[in-house]
Formats: structure tokens, sequence, C-alpha cells
């Protein structure tokens, strides 16, 4: 039995079948079973926020198979999956979700200065911010 519940907004659906080959799609439902029993340990790597000082926000993203990425957030004991795009010279899925989540950095950090997402499952991170947009997405 699955110690998280793991929702995901229609958009990612959409991506997942409709633009991901086989292999991608393969590690999309892999990460995505992770995250059921491990919750924020398998969400890979916090993002950052923007202005100063440069802190960590409360929303993770996790490499997937190629140049994909899988972008979660919290709330108690439901991961959310709120984006999965594509990372490349001229696509950034940190641009698309800055504009919908405040004080989210549309650049990231260099990959040897990205914190895991959580240290504690028990625990992960949640802002009100993120709190207010997974409201207005899904009643959380």
């Amino acid at each position: 039995m699955p110690k998280y519940e793991v929702l995901r907004v229609p958009s990612v659906g959409d991506t997942v079948e409709n633009e991901m080959d086989k292999k991608g799609r393969k590690q999309y439902e892999a990460a995505r079973d992770q995250l059921r029993g491990e919750g924020c340990k398998a969400a890979g790597k916090r993002l950052l926020a923007a202005g100063e000082p440069r802190d960590d926000y409360a929303l993770c993203q996790r490499k997937l198979y190629g140049a994909w990425r899988m972008t979660t957030a919290f709330h108690a004991r439901t991961v959310v999956i709120v984006y999965v795009g594509r990372h490349t010279d001229a696509e950034n899925p940190n641009d698309d979700l800055a504009a919908i989540f405040p004080h989210l950095s549309a650049s990231g950090r260099r990959r040897s200065d990205q914190p895991a997402c959580c240290e504690d499952p028990d625990f992960p991170p949640m802002s009100s911010e993120v709190q207010g947009v997974l409201f207005e997405a899904f009643g959380l």
C-alpha cells in the first residue's frame, strides 16, 4: 500500500501521453511509483527562490529520461506532480513554472549546489505560496 498519494495536474497527463516516447513514459511511471513509496525523498533536487537571499523554494525537480524533468509540490502526505517538461538550451521548465508560482527563480543553480528535495519524507518542503497555488488548482 502506498505511503503517499500522488496527484498530477491535467497538463502533465497530456504531456506524458502525447509528447513523451516509450522510454520517457516508463521513467515517468517509475518515478511516480517511487514518489508513492518515498515521498519527497524520491523527488530529486530543490528549486531556487527568486530574489535575495537565494533560498530554496518549496518545489522539487527530478530528472527523467533525456531532457525530461518532473516538478513536484507537497501537501502533507500528498505529492502533486505540477509539471513535466523538457530542459534544453531552448526550453526551460522553470520559465513556465515561475509564471505560476510566486517568487520561484526561472534560473537554476549549478548541479553541484543543488540540495536534495528533503532529508526526511515526513517533513516535505512546503510554503504558503505553493499551498495557495495547490488550493486554487486542487482545493488542497
